[in-house]
């Protein structure tokens, strides 16, 4: 990353802890909802009631954290014109891009350990596959930082982005309870990318049958594949007229 990129996240961060309503979401609201979630849990849970707290608990930082955030951010920098001034500068836009949204992403990295920490202080059993659970976080994450640049194409004002994002946070939740009620996970249940990400997380938290992890990692590829196309289609350098 050059030193450019760099100064560019340096200032994003700044600008980010600066805007209240946008630092309450992306770093209290997932907390306490993970500290809540993680409470909820009785003593001696199974393992799958442990999997489905895991997933709802990611879900909330990837949902707050990332997506609401980079909607949030690339709304506001666009209206005060901030982007379009660091694209008449030497930056490439993928740079640019780079610099803005690298804070969020540092920032849903940190909050998603937080809330696996805590959920294993507070009784969650070993995770069996780190390494499935790790790719599971690694696309949860990519999912949501390109549904929030998406979405902010679709957003007029930093403040309307609560309203914006409403709909996707609802599908990743949604689709995660979905799946932890449900005796026998469907292929209409794996579509939806909440319901993909609860079943890797739980496949993860169990160890079993890991080969039939493939069509969730699948599902949430191909989301990612649709929703950069639609970023690249919806997203705006400048302000909405």
């Amino acid at each position: 990353m050059s030193s450019a990129v760099l100064a560019l996240s340096r200032a994003e961060s700044k600008l980010l802890l600066r805007n209240k309503t946008v630092a309450t979401c992306a770093t209290l609201l997932p907390m306490l909802m993970g500290l809540f979630l993680a409470y909820s849990v009785p003593e001696n849970a199974a393992a799958r009631v442990w999997s489905t707290t895991l997933s709802l608990q990611l879900l909330t930082v990837f949902g707050f954290t990332v997506c609401f955030t980079v909607t949030a951010a690339l709304t506001s920098r666009r209206e005060d014109l901030y982007l379009k001034r660091l694209r008449s500068g030497e930056l490439a836009e993928s740079a640019i891009l780079t610099g803005l949204l690298a804070p969020v992403v540092v920032l849903g990295v940190v909050q998603a350990v937080a809330v696996l920490v805590i959920a294993a202080v507070l009784g969650a059993p070993v995770v069996a596959n780190p390494l499935l659970l790790a790719v599971a976080m690694l696309l949860g994450i990519a999912l949501c930082v390109v549904a929030g640049t998406a979405t902010s194409g679709r957003t007029s004002t930093a403040e309307q982005a609560q309203i914006t994002t409403l709909p996707w946070f609802l599908v990743l939740l949604g689709g995660a309870v979905w799946v932890s009620m449900s005796a026998e996970i469907t292929p209409f249940m794996l579509a939806v990318p909440g319901g993909a990400f609860a079943d890797l997380v739980h496949r993860s938290t169990t160890g079993t049958n890991l080969l039939g992890a493939l069509p969730a990692l699948a599902v949430l590829l191909a989301w990612i594949a649709v929703l950069t196309i639609l970023s690249r289609t919806w997203f705006r350098w400048d302000p909405r007229t």
